[in-house]
Order: structure tokens, then C-alpha cells, then sequence
């Protein structure tokens, strides 16, 4: 399930560019104001959470250096339980207005959209970067995080196992057939992105994908890669 949420940009002050954190914040907090049960359970739950949500979609990008200077955007937040996308959507209704830092916001509208049914075979691209690990030995023999790139074939290893897991931890069972695979990457653009006090690299890309219909719709509702609930890994159907 996915929900479309339009934005109005109502202070001068740009929004910095690592806004991700300062959203899925403001999201936990409107999600408590709705559903109190819901946050508390992923306050209390240090497992997977099936939701993510996208990067801000500026309608009207202006030059600006220190930040991301805009009046008018959107983004889309993504689940496969329809209860945390009414726990969203109705805390963002309940107060239209939120800040991002010391940038505030006006919420326009709020759409819930209609379910879309993922072919087996399809090109998607991604509406915020995916971020994969692994751990790897340093040449001091310390077994270190190493954030993975498209280029290392383990990346795509760690993406399916991801993939596969979370959807096992959800539903108790595998998907009858658990094949996910990228054919082609069409565009890709490496990014450097702040989770909380520490720098990660991960990957914005367009991308051919064929799989099961079942790991591909789990994807689309709660994103590819890691660190999903902190607005990473949404995607799209574009073909």
C-alpha cells in the first residue's frame, strides 16, 4: 500500500540536504499522535519494519548552495499493513504543518493510491538510495562494515538474501519461489548519505529486475536494501 503526500514549503531557510533522519522522525512521531500501539511497537521492536518511504520530489528546484531551496514537492511513503499507512496519513492530517530541522511544511493533500500489481519482469528505478553491507576483513585482519555498491556482485548477493529474510520474518514462511534477480542497470548515481552521526554509501539507480511476483510486490511495499524505515530503498515501476 502506498500513500502520496504533497508538500508546501512555508519558510525561507533551505532543507538541508541529509533530511532523511529529520523525516522518519517527524513520520514516528505523527504515526504515535494517530496510532500510539504502532510506534510502540517499533519503538519496543528491533527486528525488520515493513515501511519506507521516498526522498522529497521538489516540483520546483532553486540554485542554492547550502541546501535544498523549493516551494512545492512530494513524497510517497510505502507498507505492506495498511494500519501503518492509516497511522501515517491520519497523524499528517491531524497537523498539517511539521518542521524538517528548522524548515517548516504544510501538508497539501494526502493520497492514498491504488495497489499496484508487480509483474514478474519489469523496469523499476529508485525514488531514495539503497544501501547494502557487508562485513569484510581490513588488512589488519579486523572484521569491519563495508558499505557495497552494484559493481560487487555481493551486493546483489545481500540484497536478495535481505529481501528474502525480511519477507520470511514477516510472514513466517518463504515465498513459493524466492528468485529476485537485476538483468540490467540503466542509470545508476552513487550517493554519500547521513544515518544519524555516520556517512554511508549506497546507490540511486534505474534498473530491469525479474523475479517472483511475491518478493518483487514485497519490495515495491517496503523497499529494497537496509535501513528502509529511514527512507531508503523505495522504488518504482516505470515500464
Amino acid at each position: 500500500m502506498r500513500a502520496k503526500i504533497e508538500i508546501e514549503k512555508i519558510s525561507t531557510e533551505p532543507l538541508a540536504y541529509d533530511y532523511q533522519y529529520l523525516l522518519a522522525s517527524m513520520l514516528l512521531h505523527r504515526l504515535k499522535s494517530a496510532k500510539g500501539e504502532l510506534s510502540n511497537f517499533l519503538h519496543s521492536h528491533t527486528g525488520y519494519k515493513y515501511y519506507t518511504f521516498s526522498n522529497i520530489i521538489l516540483e520546483d528546484r532553486i540554485k542554492h548552495n547550502s541546501g535544498l531551496q523549493f516551494s512545492k514537492g512530494y513524497f510517497y511513503i510505502s507498507a505492506v499493513d495498511p494500519d501503518f499507512i492509516e497511522g501515517f496519513v491520519t497523524g499528517l492530517l491531524q497537523e498539517s504543518e511539521f518542521i524538517l530541522g528548522r524548515v517548516k511544511f504544510l501538508v497539501k493533500t494526502v493520497s492514498i493510491l491504488r495497489k499496484q500489481e508487480i509483474p514478474n519482469k519489469c523496469t523499476m528505478k529508485t525514488l531514495s538510495p539503497i544501501y547494502v553491507k557487508t562485513n569484510r576483513l581490513d588488512d589488519k585482519g579486523n572484521l569491519k562494515e563495508w558499505d557495497l555498491r552494484p559493481q560487487d556482485q555481493k551486493f546483489h548477493e545481500n540484497l536478495h538474501k535481505n529481501l528474502c529474510n525480511r519477507y520470511y520474518k514477516r510472514y513466517g514462511r518463504k515465498p513459493k519461489e524466492d528468485n529476485f534477480e537485476i538483468t540490467k542497470i540503466h542509470n545508476l548515481k552513487e550517493r554519500r548519505n547521513k544515518i544519524k552521526n555516520s556517512y554511508r554509501k549506497c546507490t540511486e539507480l534505474k534498473f530491469d529486475v525479474q523475479g517472483s511476483p511475491e518478493l518483487l510486490q514485497f519490495a515495491y511495499e517496503t523497499g529494497l536494501g537496509e535501513k528502509n524505515a529511514m527512507g531508503f530503498g523505495c522504488i518504482e515501476v516505470v515500464v
